[in-house]
Parts: C-alpha cells; structure tokens; sequence
C-alpha cells in the first residue's frame, strides 16, 4: 500500500510508522528530515515550504511505482513531506517502508529521498534570525535545466535561408515598403486602434470634469481605475441604447388598425353568441367547425348523423384513418 500526503501541520512519526508496519515484514526503515539551527554561519529560525500539489503528488506517485519496480518485495510505502512554516527540531519530510529483509528497505529509502529532492515540485525558503523575510535556497538536486541570460540566445534567422525561388506576379503585392516602414505604420495602426478604445472608454465610464486642467486630465486618467458609473439620459445602464426604427412589417401597414379592429371585433361576437348556446350545442359546433360541416339544422340528432356521414367519408378514402384513430385508443 502506498501512503502518500502533503500535509500543513506537525508530521506524526508514530502515525507513519504504524500504517507501514506489517506481520509479514522483519524490517521498518524511515528516514525523517527535520529543519536544523544553523546554515553557513546564520542562524535559522524555521524553514518555509510551497509546492505545485498536483504535480508533486503525482511526481511521489511515480517514485513509489519505481521503488516496487527496482524492490518488489517492498510491502507498504509512506511519504510525507510538510508545507508551510517548519520550526527548528520539526519534521519536514518523513519516508518509510516496509519489507520482509533490511536490504530492500534500507536502499529504497535512501532512493527515496535523492528521488523526492531532485523531482518533486517542492521549494524551501530560509528564514534567519537577522533576516526575517528570508531567502529561497536552490536545490542542488534537482534536475531541471538552469537557465540564465547568458544562456538564452536569440533566435538566428540565419540558419533558416529564404527560398528566393519562389516568383510571384507584382499585382498580387499591395504593399511595396521596407521593412522599417511596415513595422512604423503596424505601430501606427496599433497606437490608432488603443487610443480609439481608450476615448470610447472614457465616454462610456469617465466623467469628466469642467474644472480639471485639460492636459493634467489626460495625464493621469484611466478608464480602469478611475471610472464610475454615469447613466445615460433615460437609461438605467451605463451603456448607450439605440431603438430601431423599423418601417415595415404587419404593424406598419396602412389598414392594420382597421383589420385588427375588425378581428377582436369578431371575436367577441363568437363570444357573445356561445355565451347563449348551452352546452352540448356548443360542443356539437365546435366539432361541426372542425370537421368543416355548416348546419342550420336545430335537431341535435341530425347534426349528429352529418358528422357519423363524413367520419365514414373519411374512413372510405383513407382506409389509414380507421386504424390510426382505433390504435390511440
């Protein structure tokens, strides 16, 4: 079992111990690192760790499949290492495991510990009793690649020759400058476009004052840290609105009023004469309108047999029909 854990508080040793003990295993080895007083003649009042988590779990993942790898017969293995403020006499990293001989046990941890400096994410500040805000001490283990300013070079345009080869016809080139030329008006086009987002930003949050001196204004103005909220005329953003005026469509119709009059009109005399039909007349008509049929007729029975006469219409010439009504009940 592997036991793996960043942890911000004091590391319990005879916790550790007791997940990696074992009846199976003859031998327990741990090594536990604890922050000392001294370092090159200053005197250290604690150590200070952070780490990228998510990577050093994962890198102390990997270094205990590699363990089992180089020792299966390696039965538990625990690494704990602290972040934060590590005071002097307290544990910062604590690695133990467990195997049926020494050996294993012994070599794995050592292994261990070399592994967890030089891979794992994990960084260490001194903090000095004449030095309070410290300093954050270089891993000589580590293997990553160090790199300074006079290592890192410029790109060298010479090892990558233009083809000249290449011709192409004159129309197809717009632009005939320079290269000093096309980077100033690039500039140009660039200071244009900010200045113009920077005027639109002032007008939509800065307000400015009648009795501010013009260039001071301009000095130090900026939209970001000096702006608040100014509401438009009749708004209640800060952003403009524009309405649409639309000129045509259904409403803009000369005689829209007089045929929605016309409508609402008819509507509310189908209202008023349902209101003094009762209610299985009203039913029937319904139906009756449906199914397209105009009655004048007032017995109720024969109107019933004109709908049974165009439901058999109906089923005559789409014999579909019958089965379609039969299968939703």
């Amino acid at each position: 079992m592997d036991y793996i854990k960043l942890v911000s508080n004091k590391i319990d040793i005879q916790q550790v111990h007791n997940l990696i003990v074992d009846d199976g295993c003859g031998a327990c080895s741990m090594f536990v690192g604890t922050t000392r007083d001294t370092f090159e003649g200053k005197k250290v009042i604690s150590l200070e760790y952070e780490a990228y988590e998510n990577m050093a779990l994962k890198e102390m993942s990997k270094i205990c499949s590699e363990l089992r790898t180089r020792w299966p017969i390696l039965k538990h293995i625990a690494i704990y290492h602290r972040l934060g403020t590590v005071p002097v006499r307290e544990e910062s990293v604590v690695i133990a495991t467990s195997s049926p001989h020494r050996a294993a046990a012994l070599e794995s941890v050592s292994f261990a510990i070399d592994e967890l400096k030089s891979r794992v994410p994990i960084w260490k500040k001194e903090i000095y009793e004449e030095d309070p805000v410290g300093e954050w001490k270089e891993n000589k283990e580590c293997q990553w690649p160090q790199h300074s300013k006079s290592t890192l070079k410029a790109f060298d345009f010479s090892c990558c020759p233009i083809d000249q080869t290449m011709t192409s016809d004159n129309k197809l080139v717009q632009i005939r400058v320079n290269d000093s030329d096309l980077n100033r008006r690039v500039d140009c086009f660039l200071k244009r476009k900010r200045d113009e987002i920077n005027l639109y930003n002032i007008n939509d949050f800065k307000k400015q004052s009648s009795n501010d001196d013009a260039d001071l204004t301009e000095e130090i103005s900026c939209a970001r840290t000096q702006s608040f909220l100014v509401k438009q005329q009749q708004s209640k953003g800060h952003l403009k609105v524009r309405r649409a005026n639309n000129n045509s469509g259904p409403q803009m119709r000369p005689n829209y009023s007089l045929q929605l009059n016309k409508l609402m009109a008819s509507q509310q005399r189908d209202n008023n004469q349902t209101e003094n039909i009762s209610l299985p007349s009203v039913r029937l008509k319904n139906i009756e309108t449906y199914m397209g049929i105009s009655s004048d007729d007032n017995n109720i029975l024969n109107r019933i047999k004109e709908l049974e006469n165009r439901i058999l219409l109906l089923e005559s010439s789409s014999p579909e029909y019958k089965y379609l009504v039969s299968n939703k009940h």
